[in-house]
């Protein structure tokens, strides 16, 4: 059978403000700091309910918690939305991340997107359209179901294919070390090297998506 590529879209292949949504949520709803690597641990990668969620707990176990000890977490979750729709106007694919979908094209290599962002599929047509690329396949993007989890969204990705023909990319070390538990061939790309690391030994770590070698 053919080798399966899935891929992340935020943070992976589009530059989305996510995070710095997510910063802003919790210093103007609690006066709360956010760091980019609790944003990692703790919310990228989830629905946006998961995260409001996840920020709640995080911060409410933490000192000086300002005012989030009285915020639900739909309220954070629709502040955050606000913010991101604010922030996303001048949202962008990442260089490496149009080399890479243009040697996809190129090869015809089988190709599914997936996320847990409602934007998400919006702003990958959006960006594409607005990019110099001509992506000729079918953009084949599933969204992760509000009360699906990632691990449920990646078995419903391979199906019936071994896991041994999937690799999947993905910015999230959570993602990745889940990935590679579950036989998937797994890269985390890490632009930056304060993020975290998948702590998964046999999670490959990428600084470019130009380092991605297309599986034969």
């Amino acid at each position: 059978m053919a080798t399966l590529l899935l891929i992340d879209l935020d943070g992976t292949l589009i530059d989305t403000p996510h995070f710095e949504a997510w910063r802003r949520t919790a210093f103007e709803m609690g006066g709360s700091e956010l760091t980019h690597e609790e944003y990692i641990d703790h919310i990228a990668g989830r629905p946006r309910m998961e995260g409001a969620s996840r920020l709640l707990e995080l911060k409410r176990c933490a000192k000086g918690q300002g005012a989030l000890h009285v915020l639900n977490t739909r309220e954070l979750a629709d502040y955050k939305q606000v913010e991101f729709q604010r922030l996303c106007a001048g949202t962008e694919l990442f260089s490496d991340a149009l080399r890479l979908l243009q040697r996809i094209d190129d090869a015809r290599q089988t190709v599914i997107f997936y996320t847990a962002s409602q934007n998400a599929r919006d702003l990958f047509d959006i960006t594409l359209r607005q990019s110099v690329l001509s992506f000729t396949q079918p953009r084949t993007v599933f969204q992760q179901s509000v009360n699906q989890t990632r691990g449920e969204l990646f078995q419903q990705l391979i199906g019936t294919r071994a896991t041994k023909d999937i690799h999947l990319i993905d910015d999230s070390p959570y993602a990745a070390d889940l990935a590679c538990g579950l036989g998937i061939n797994a890269w985390q790309i890490r632009r930056n090297h304060r993020e975290s690391k998948a702590c998964d030994p046999r999670v490959s770590i990428l600084t470019s998506l130009d380092e991605f070698m297309l599986p034969k």
